[in-house]
This record gives C-alpha cells, sequence and structure tokens, in this order.
C-alpha cells in the first residue's frame, strides 16, 4: 500500500510548499482514484505480508485544515468518490481561523473518516521535555476520545520527526499506527511505523505517475544497498536512537 500525506487544499495561490490546488488535487485523484482503500481496509490489512506491495493508496490529511471538511469530505467523501481518509488532528488548532471546528470533526468521524492525533500544538516532539511529550501524546488523545467517544489509536508525528524515546511514548499511550512521512511503500522499520509520500505543490501530476509506478525508485544509493543487504532496520535504529 502507498500512503499519501496532503495538508491545505486551497482554489488558487498556495500560501507555502505544502499547500496544493484543487486542480492539483483533482489531477493526482484522477491517477489513483481506482486504487483507493478506505482507513479501515487500510488497518484491517497493513500488516498482511502482501500488503506492501498491493498498489493500494491511502489518503491522510495533516494539521486539521478546513479544507478537510469543506473539499475533501463534502465533495468525495459524501459522495462516494473517495472511501475515506484519514485526518489527523493538532488538537490545540481546533476552531481557529483556516481549521476545523470539533463540530466538523466529530461529523467526519461520524461519517467514515479515521481521527488520529497530531499532538496538541504541532510541537517536533524530539526537542521536548518528558512531561511536554507525555501531554501531547496523552491529553491530545484523551480530548479526541472524549469528543468523539471512541478510542484514538492514530498518531502522525508533527514535521515527521520522530525518535526511538518519542515512539515508546507513543506506543506507551496507546497508539498503534504511527505514521511519518518517508518516501516509499507504507511498512516503516518498525511494525508500528507507517510511511507517508508528503505532497508539496511542486509534484505535479508527472511527478505522482512516476511514484505509483514506483514508490521506492526516488529513494538514494544507501537506503537500496541496506536494504539488498538487511541493513536497513539496524541503521535506522542508529539513526533515530
Amino acid at each position: 500500500m502507498i500512503v499519501l500525506n496532503y495538508h491545505e487544499l486551497v482554489r488558487a495561490s498556495p500560501p507555502n510548499a505544502w499547500c496544493l490546488t484543487h486542480g492539483t488535487f483533482d489531477a493526482h485523484l484522477a491517477l489513483y482514484r481506482d486504487k483507493l482503500v478506505s482507513p479501515q481496509t487500510f488497518l484491517e490489512n497493513c500488516d498482511h505480508p502482501k500488503a506492501g506491495r498491493s498498489g493500494s493508496v491511502l489518503l491522510t490529511f495533516d494539521d486539521g485544515f478546513l479544507s478537510d471538511y469543506t473539499h475533501v469530505y463534502a465533495r468525495y467523501a459524501t459522495t462516494g468518490a473517495i472511501p475515506g481518509f484519514m485526518s489527523f488532528i493538532p488538537v490545540d488548532f481546533i476552531g481557529s481561523p483556516g481549521r476545523m471546528t470539533w463540530e466538523m470533526i466529530e461529523e467526519i468521524g461520524r461519517s467514515g473518516v479515521a481521527i488520529g492525533s497530531h499532538g496538541m500544538a504541532h510541537a517536533d516532539l524530539t526537542t521536548v521535555s518528558d512531561d511536554e511529550l507525555d501531554r501531547e501524546l496523552t491529553v491530545s488523545k484523551s480530548m479526541l476520545e472524549d469528543r468523539l467517544g471512541r478510542p484514538v489509536t492514530l498518531f502522525a508525528f508533527p514535521y515527521g520527526r520522530f525518535s526511538r524515546r518519542v515512539w515508546d511514548a507513543a506506543l506507551k499511550a496507546g497508539y498503534t499506527h504511527l505514521f511519518t512521512i518517508q518516501l516509499g511503500y507504507h511498512r516503516g522499520f518498525e511494525p508500528f511505523l507507517y510511511s507517508r509520500l508528503c505532497l508539496t505543490n511542486n509534484m505535479d501530476e508527472g511527478y505522482m505517475r512516476q511514484h505509483l509506478r514506483d514508490p521506492d525508485g526516488m529513494r538514494g544509493p544507501a537506503w537500496k544497498i541496506s536494504t539488498r543487504l538487511g541493513l536497513y532496520r539496524q541503521l535506522m535504529h542508529l539513526r533515530y536512537r
């Protein structure tokens, strides 16, 4: 499975690199629409040995932007054009300008969208104290669970940054699926880590077509050699110790 990571979608003139226009998103969607799977299907099958090479695509959106509700949910999910998506919420941003309200999050959560935590204030968790790390992980989780009325077991690392200390704390807090933004298929170097391609507005239709055809093609020689030799996991443990 291939996991794609989007942020805000706008009509025109993206204000930053991680914001895409509706037109760019539509062009991407046209390439993989028939490969999309729901969050439920992904979670039910992501541990299967052959799932990593299935060619299926899962959509995820970070930061709780209003476009999750007004564009992706209203235009695509409610019409059946896509089978759902994951939305990762930084709780402190809920209800602020350009972000979803609690009521919107509750509505999409009832309608097949999988809600995950993105922490409290979108902090780089590798730089915070142990107490702040615990708050980012546990308070965001409990607040989302209280509003949604069900467990929240998905977490996306802000900025994609993590370490062994961070993932150990996340697992201890009760998360079971942890998402980052590395190239490639969904499977990370640990069974609870899931890689995503973070889309920027210079990744046009041609880039997306190439990624769908060969998700690992743009990885460097170090990854390819270490993977071939069976050393990738050990090297990543050294990197993220």
